[in-house]
């Protein structure tokens, strides 16, 4: 007998094996078969590829099977397996599968059990299909309906033309008081005793659209009692009916933002629906061998007859979409790269766009060798057009979660979220930071006289003041009702907290202006601190909103830190600042100096300008007792200005009584000399008092020259060039090296008290002061040590080369009028 005819059709066979097994692949579909006899499984390659396995290395059993269930999915196998062999009958089973790496696979299996001729079961066979992404879909579907239906706002589904009540979530049905049995037998006119012909027919105008219709309307609960509702409607298809999707607020109430915007984006989801795709496989010259049946329906065909054998160019395709198709299916056979999956769009007849979803790869025998192509597309147009619109309401829906409806400020929400963040950053920095808490004194009264649409644009004006106040990286955010909280990040010390606070009921407290109302309103604000006060978001709101109520019980218009150590020294500060503020307006500083010597020869060499507070009831401050506080309010800028001024006119003063006064020193502040307009006034002043540059020596202290060296460089240059003398202030304590001070255009260093006050007993001090001084003397500089004030400290510092002298021991800081008696008696 001739095997001919056999080996002819084997080519055919393989072609159509290979063919059957790509399409297995493509369907996550594979074919199984199971030995009774000896528990040996035989899987096609799709069933390795859902077990992760690799068929050179791995033989699966019935006991590896059972043993990577778990064990309800093993228990209901067996069961099925016991139950087949004992009735014959095919057999359904769905399993979760965990591969080794931890993926998770859902596998849908169907088989049945083949029989001897003695009908003993020998085998089970069947089909296992991959249905991960059902279950995924499903899981996904779920949520979003559990979602919706615990939501805590009004959602309802009504019929478009009848109006005939189709869903309710629970908030809805509690609400009204009404069971779903009982809704779904009335009609929106029903609930709404107040709707409006006139609102039904913007109703009509949603048909077709993706539009929505907003409206004020009332509801009426079963028990008759009605209620405001802002209510949003769209039209959409729900259960194959024409419907419309209806958002109701209550809005008798401030209602949680986010909840409401939450189940707006899920319902938007909702929308979203699996399309179908079509399937379609060429041979090597870009031919049809085949496709499924949607395929064919798009090629406007009947059966696959009419389609084998044909190309791109045969089949009804618009324009160039043909030779597209066609050029692109060859590219992909000639160069045979892996799949391409791109997004291919078209104008359909009706002139509408089309997008499509389009996958192409090589078709391989069972020699790894191109024998064509598969494609695969499907219609995305309305997914893409859904996730454009999802998109798009996702950003509002995302910006209205977190933030106030009426002032668009961050909501609790958002707040506890960067309050949590702020904790974190804090800790990681070791940084500090506060939280203010401000409630808005007799806002109440407000509302009650004159209602709420005038209270909400008095928060408005309020909340943009306070706005004003803050930094870009400080929140300001509305709890609700007139509770403001701000979160102050990187805060300095507890005054930071104070500025601000002081600010914002500065910003508050002028009169507002709304529709032909004036009101003079206050605010009550309470402070907490982190890492201080508490290391929670709640905690630090909770002690921030005791020390507002606490702001409250001492008179309103004030704040209060959560501790009353800090609240006491808070407004001891501000009180200070405050008589700051008048002492510079009164002029009630006072300039003294102290006379510098040549230790040797005892001659008046120099004085340093020192400043003293006349104070209206304490008497004469020291600088300790004010200087502090003047950096932090920035007032230290003035204050240096007044100095200067006072010092200056003094010295001319002294000239023109031909005193001939020393060199005068002046203390610089960091804060005096950043200023833009430094040179500028310094000039003035210069010109004022016909004072020369030579006559004056500039003391800058070494910790703040070094903080920020470059800058100060160039700043201190320019007073060189003018002719001052600079000298470096409280030198040692700001560790400088050599090398800076080579940069540096100085001419002095002022050796800092601290290192002469145990001289000579303590040996460290006195090695450091012969190191600075050596320093000095091999730069060129002159030296001078302040803070002298025995006979031991100066000998020290004689013998070792240091001879100007300031201190004690010599002078203590006197007032004009003793340092013009002193200039005197020098002058005979």
């Amino acid at each position: 007998m001739s095997h001919r005819p056999l080996e002819q059709a084997e080519p055919t066979l393989q072609k159509q094996e290979k063919r059957l097994i790509q399409l297995q692949e493509f369907a996550k579909v594979g074919l199984w078969e199971l030995d009774i006899a000896t528990g040996k499984l035989s899987w096609s390659s799709e069933i390795y590829k859902m077990h992760g396995k690799d068929p050179a290395t791995f033989s699966p059993t019935l006991d590896y099977l059972l043993n990577s269930l778990s064990v309800t999915d093993r228990e209901r196998m067996q069961r099925k397996l016991k139950t087949a062999i004992e009735t014959g009958q095919k057999q359904h089973l769905s399993h979760k599968l965990v591969r080794e790496d931890g993926t998770e696979v859902f596998i849908e299996l169907v088989g049945h059990i083949e029989y001897d001729e003695n009908q003993t079961p020998i085998k089970a066979v069947g089909i296992s299909s991959d249905i991960t992404h059902l279950i995924q879909l499903e899981r996904r579907y779920q949520e979003l309906a559990h979602l919706m239906q615990i939501a805590h706002q009004e959602i309802y589904i009504f019929d478009y033309h009848n109006l005939r009540y189709l869903y309710a979530n629970d908030c809805a049905l509690n609400n009204l008081g009404y069971t779903l049995e009982e809704l779904t037998q009335l009609t929106v006119l029903d609930t709404n005793p107040y709707l409006t012909l006139e609102h039904v027919e913007k109703l009509k105008a949603l048909e077709g659209s993706q539009k929505t219709v907003t409206n004020l309307s009332i509801h009426q609960r079963k028990n008759g009692s009605r209620y405001p509702v802002k209510a949003i409607l769209q039209h959409l298809p729900y259960q194959g009916q024409d419907a419309v999707v209806l958002f109701d607020t209550d809005i008798s109430e401030l209602k949680n933002i986010e909840a409401q915007l939450t189940q707006q984006k899920e319902l938007m989801e909702n929308v979203l629906e699996t399309v179908p795709v079509r399937i379609f496989w060429k041979d090597l010259a870009g031919k049809y061998l085949g496709a499924n049946q949607l395929f064919l329906s798009d090629a406007q065909l009947e059966s696959q007859q009419q389609l084998i054998g044909k190309t791109d160019y045969d089949l009804p395709w618009q324009d160039d979409q043909g030779d597209y198709y066609f050029q692109t299916d060859m590219a992909i056979i000639e160069s045979g790269q892996s799949t391409l999956t791109q997004q291919e769009s078209y104008v359909d007849e009706d002139g509408s766009e089309k997008t499509w979803l389009v996958s192409r790869m090589p078709l391989k025998n069972g020699q790894q060798q191109i024998v064509g192509m598969l494609g695969t597309y499907e219609d995305i147009t309305e997914r893409r057009n859904l996730e454009i619109q999802l998109k798009h309401q996702t950003e509002i829906l995302k910006h209205q979660a977190h933030h106030d409806e009426l002032t668009q400020l961050p909501n609790r929400t958002l707040f506890n979220n960067r309050l949590q963040y702020a904790i974190e950053k804090a800790k990681r920095a070791q940084t500090a930071f506060a939280v203010h808490f401000i409630d808005l004194d007799q806002f109440k009264k407000i509302n009650d006289s004159l209602g709420h649409d005038i209270g909400d644009e008095v928060l408005k004006i309020i909340a943009n003041r306070i706005r004003r106040t803050i930094r870009a990286e400080d929140t300001l955010a509305r709890l609700g009702g007139d509770e403001f909280t701000i979160l102050q990040e990187s805060l300095n010390s507890p005054q930071d907290a104070v500025t601000l606070a002081q600010k914002i009921l500065d910003a508050t407290h002028d009169p507002i202006q709304v529709t032909g109302h004036t009101f003079l309103l206050s605010n009550s604000i309470g402070m907490s601190l982190y890492p201080k006060d508490a290391d929670t978001p709640e905690d630090l709101l909770k002690y921030a909103d005791a020390a507002m109520y606490r702001a409250k019980d001492e008179g309103r218009n004030n704040f209060q830190f959560y501790t009353e150590e800090l609240s006491n020294k808070a407004f001891e500060q501000m009180a200070m600042q405050s008589s700051l503020r008048q002492a510079l307006h009164q002029q009630e500083f006072l300039v003294y100096y102290q006379p510098q010597y040549h230790a040797v020869t005892e001659k008046l060499i120099g004085m340093e300008a020192l400043v003293r507070w006349q104070h209206p009831t304490k008497g004469l401050l020291p600088p300790i007792a004010f200087i502090p506080v003047a950096e932090e309010s920035n007032l230290i800028v003035e204050l240096d200005r007044q100095v200067m001024r006072g010092a200056l006119h003094q010295l001319k003063h002294w000239f023109d009584l031909g005193l001939n006064p020393p060199k005068l020193s002046l203390n610089l502040t960091v804060k005096h000399l950043q200023q833009d307009d430094f040179i500028e006034k310094l000039d003035e002043l210069l010109k004022q008092s016909n004072c020369k540059p030579e006559w004056i020596e500039f003391e800058i202290t070494e910790s703040n020259l070094m903080e920020n060296l470059e800058k100060m460089n160039f700043k201190l240059t320019q007073l060189k060039q003018f002719g001052f003398h600079i000298a470096i202030d409280d030198f040692g304590t700001g560790y400088s090296s050599l090398a800076y001070l080579k940069r540096l255009p100085v001419t002095k260093l002022k050796i800092d008290k601290s290192f002469i006050l145990d001289l000579p007993q303590d040996e460290e001090d006195a090695v450091i002061t012969k190191t600075m001084i050596a320093m000095a003397e091999s730069l060129g500089l002159t030296v001078i040590a302040e803070g002298v004030e025995t006979l031991e400290q100066k000998s020290f510092l004689i013998n070792h080369q240091c001879y100007q002298h300031q201190g004690y021991y010599y002078s203590r800081p006197i007032s004009s009028l003793d340092m013009t008696e002193i200039l005197s008696k020098l002058a005979e």
